[in-house]
C-alpha cells in the first residue's frame, strides 16, 4: 500500500509519523495492494485526491472543505465523532488519533526535574525564533520539525508541556506528561482539537499571548491584519493578527504570557489511563480487521 500524508519539506513530526507507525504495525504493507492508498495520522481527509481504492486508519478533517466519502474509501475509523458526523459515518467510527498505537509512545519515562517543554505549530516555529524565546521563558524548546522519535523523546524528558501542535498534546497524553493547548497564532484549529479530546472525553481549554510574533509581515499583509482587527469577530481571533514585524515590547510581552500559562500548573490536562487503553484497544480491534482483510501481518505493540 501507499501511504497519503503530508510531507513537507522542512518536516513535521506528526505527518512524518506515517513513516515509522504504519510499517512498524504492518511489516508487509508495502508489499501488498500497491493500488491502495493508506490514510493514516493527519487532517488529510478533504479537497482533491488521488485516484484508487482508499483505507482509512484515524484521519481527520478539518481542512480543504466536507470530504466525499464514496465506494473506492474503506473506514476502520477516523479521528473522531466531529469527523464522522462530516463525513456522514457512524459517530462510533471517531475512535481517536492513530499515533497512540506508535510504539515509542509506550514505555516508561524520567522527567528532568523542573522542566516545561513548548512544542510551536511547525508554521509558528518556521516564522520566529521559538527556541530563543523559549530558553528566556525558562522553558525547553521542542522543534517540530524534527523526527518523531526525537521530539517523543524530548517530551518524554519534560515535567509538563506546552504545544500548540495537536501531536504534541497527542505526544505527552499518550506518554503520561500534562499538557496545556498553547495558542501563538490565529491559525489554531479548534475543530481538530476537539475532534480528538471527545474521544477522551475532554474539553478544549486554551491559553493565549497577546500577538502572533513574525519576523516579517509584509506591508499589504499588515493592512489587512489591521482591518481585519476592526471587522472580524473575536471567535476567529483577529485580535492575534500581527500588524509589524516583532519588536522588544511585542516579544518581552509574549515572554511574560508564557511565563504566567506555564506557572499555572492547575491548568495542565491528562486523560484518564483508563480511557486511553479502552481506546488503543478499541484501535486495535480495527487494525486487526484491516489486516485480515487485507491479508497483511500485524503487529499487536503494547
Amino acid at each position: 500500500m501507499r501511504l497519503k500524508y503530508c510531507k513537507l519539506p522542512h518536516g513535521n513530526f506528526g505527518d512524518d509519523l506515517n513513516v515509522a507507525l504504519w510499517p512498524a504495525l504492518f511489516p508487509d504493507l508495502e508489499a501488498r495492494h500497491p493500488e491502495t492508498w493508506l490514510y493514516g495520522v493527519g487532517t488529510i481527509l478533504g479537497g482533491t485526491q488521488p485516484d484508487g481504492p482508499k483505507v482509512v486508519l484515524g484521519s481527520g478533517c478539518g481542512y480543504r472543505g466536507t470530504p466525499r466519502l464514496g465506494s473506492e474509501w474503506q473506514v476502520y475509523w477516523v479521528r473522531g465523532p466531529g469527523t464522522a458526523a462530516r463525513c456522514h459515518l457512524d459517530p462510533a467510527l471517531g475512535l481517536g488519533d492513530a499515533a497512540v498505537l506508535w510504539p515509542p509512545l509506550q514505555r516508561e519515562r524520567a522527567p528532568v526535574t523542573g522542566r516545561i517543554g513548548l512544542v510551536p505549530h511547525h508554521k509558528s516555529y518556521d516564522s520566529f525564533d521559538w527556541d530563543a524565546l523559549a530558553r528566556d521563558a525558562g522553558l525547553y524548546p521542542i522543534d517540530p520539525r524534527q523526527s518523531p522519535q526525537a521530539v517523543a523523546d524530548a517530551i518524554a524528558s519534560c515535567e509538563r508541556v506546552l504545544t500548540e501542535s495537536l501531536h504534541g498534546a497527542i505526544f505527552a497524553d499518550t506518554l503520561g506528561v500534562p499538557w496545556r493547548a498553547l495558542v501563538l497564532a490565529r491559525r489554531f484549529n479548534d475543530f481538530k482539537w476537539q475532534d480528538w479530546l471527545d474521544t477522551l472525553g475532554l474539553k478544549l481549554r486554551t491559553a493565549e499571548v497577546h500577538v502572533e510574533l513574525k519576523r516579517d509581515v509584509p506591508a499589504a499583509k499588515a493592512v489587512g491584519n489591521f482591518l481585519a482587527r476592526w471587522v472580524g469577530g473575536p471567535d476567529e481571533r483577529n485580535h492575534l493578527r500581527p500588524i509589524r514585524p516583532a519588536n522588544a515590547s511585542d516579544i518581552e510581552r509574549v515572554r511574560q504570557d508564557l511565563l504566567n500559562i506555564a506557572a499555572e500548573t492547575g491548568s495542565f490536562v491528562l486523560s484518564d489511563p483508563a480511557v486511553r487503553a479502552a481506546q488503543q484497544a478499541r484501535m486495535r480491534e480495527a487494525c486487526a480487521r484491516f489486516a485480515r482483510e487485507h491479508g497483511l501481518a500485524f503487529t499487536q505493540a503494547d
